[in-house]
């Protein structure tokens, strides 16, 4: 015992030091080594965090992360998704040919941020241990102690991570947030990765498709100028896909529309990452009247707010040019989950013919993701706007017209699991003005588009009082 004491007494100076050095180190290590860097197209933020259950975590915020048990040292390392810049992706793609030379890129890059955030940590490490070193004093013995107790450390943790990392664990990954609802996004990776000079060369032939279909579009513009006083186009469910949007654009521009109407589902996920798509929203330069369906968000609804020509109706009632539209909001576009449990659709429903009845003249136009929200109102109503089920329908019921809009993103990448193709799909609608100076719905033109067999539909039906 006595030895014991005297040990401590005559090493007592250095074990404070070795100490001290030790939890500065571990503070460091568990709140200050983050870095972000750049992955080609990609910013992705590296950090370490001491764990009892040491992990690879992937993060893709908002929308969950990804992460598997693949070695024992006891940390957590964290790869964050910060940004995608889309232009810089769209030249990666377009110079590679190859999967393999994909890849490749991507080995190399990234071995350069790995050896660069090992510097960065190293650097951190030693510094953080010559500062717990020397709390008690500075001096040269401080330094040298610091800088053994780092080179331990960290040798320890890197010795221990690359023997033990096991990167087969990520065959069986846990999945929290929304992506627990859709792993299936792993294989889609894969398999595109695997087929990535077939995708481009089907890619390559569906934008000559649509070059001549939007040519098309625009032969068929003397036949839309010539019947309706008001033109309103109505899609839904483009799910994140461009060639819907911009399949939008050319409609509007040739058809001489007045006013679009989305009744939801422009997004898949509801992220932000998603949201930076919709900025050609914008380009329409028209009343643009939008509500939230059950894959759009509260995040989504923020981003199509903050667009000078756009109309976000929660549950409203706007007047455009004499023409009234109410419209209400899926419940699950208020959660940020996929396809929440909604159990007070009845509430809903409520609060729909609230809305309508509160009204001193009856809307000219109601609009709603689901049909079945709107299910009280039919023959009370003179048009019900609506989508959700990728299926483009019209139908009359006791004096309502309902219309469906279908899928005008050809249900995203969903559309790309049919070998028949979904096709991209809008109504236009026209108005007249009656001797009473009110709107009146007489023609609906129904649009398809099919992209991979170059196949373009244009109906018109008449709308009978």
């Amino acid at each position: 015992m006595l030895c014991n004491k005297g040990f401590f007494f005559k090493y007592k100076e250095t074990i404070y030091k070795v100490v001290f050095a030790l939890l500065i180190i571990l503070f460091l290590l568990n709140f200050a080594v983050s870095a972000t860097y750049k992955l080609e197209a990609f910013e992705i933020e590296l950090d370490l965090n001491l764990s009892t259950t040491p992990s690879t975590i992937i993060k893709f915020p908002p929308i969950g992360q990804v992460f598997a048990r693949t070695h024992l040292t006891p940390l957590d390392v964290t790869l964050t998704l910060e940004a995608i810049h889309q232009e810089r992706l769209a030249e990666i793609i377009a110079d590679i040919t190859d999967s393999e030379d994909l890849l490749e890129l991507m080995r190399r890059r990234a071995k350069a941020i790995l050896d660069l955030f090992a510097m960065r940590l190293a650097l951190i490490t030693i510094l953080g241990g010559i500062v717990g070193a020397s709390l008690r004093g500075l001096s040269i013995n401080s330094v040298l102690i610091g800088i053994m107790v780092a080179i331990v450390i960290i040798s320890a943790l890197y010795v221990g991570t690359y023997h033990t990392y096991d990167l087969t664990a990520f065959d069986d990954p846990h999945f929290e947030g929304m992506l627990e609802a859709a792993p299936w996004m792993v294989g889609l990776i894969q398999e595109g990765l695997e087929n990535i000079e077939q995708l481009g060369s089907e890619f390559e032939l569906i934008a000559s498709n649509m070059a001549q279909l939007f040519t098309r579009i625009e032969a068929l513009q003397p036949l839309a100028q010539q019947v309706g006083d008001f033109q309103v186009l109505h899609l839904s469910d483009v799910h994140n896909n461009p060639v819907g949007l911009q399949f939008v654009i050319q409609i509007a521009n040739s058809f001489g529309v007045d006013l679009v109407i989305d009744t939801g589902d422009i997004t898949d996920y509801g992220t932000p990452l998603e949201g930076g798509l919709l900025d050609r929203v914008e380009n329409l330069e028209l009343p643009y009247v939008f509500i939230g369906g059950n894959h759009d968000s509260p995040t989504i609804i923020d981003k199509m707010s903050e667009f000078e020509n756009l109309i976000v109706l929660e549950s409203d009632v706007v007047e455009i040019n004499g023409l009234t539209i109410a419209g209400i909001a899926d419940p699950a576009a208020e959660s940020n989950e996929i396809s929440p449990e909604i159990e007070n659709i009845g509430d809903y429903q409520q609060k729909l013919k609230t809305l309508v009845y509160d009204q001193e003249n009856i809307p000219d136009i109601v609009i709603t993701h689901q049909l079945g929200i709107a299910d009280p109102l039919i023959g009370k109503i003179p048009v019900l706007l609506h989508g959700h089920t990728h299926t483009f329908n019209i139908s009359q019921e006791q004096g309502t017209t309902i219309i469906n809009a279908g899928t005008t993103g050809a249900a995203g990448l969903r559309g790309l699991q049919h070998e028949e193709g979904i096709p991209y799909s809008v109504a236009l609608l026209h108005y007249n003005l009656t001797e009473e100076g009110k709107y009146r719905l007489n023609i609906v033109d129904v649009i398809k588009l099919y992209d991979r067999h170059g196949g373009f539909i244009m109906e018109r039906k008449l709308i009978e009082d």
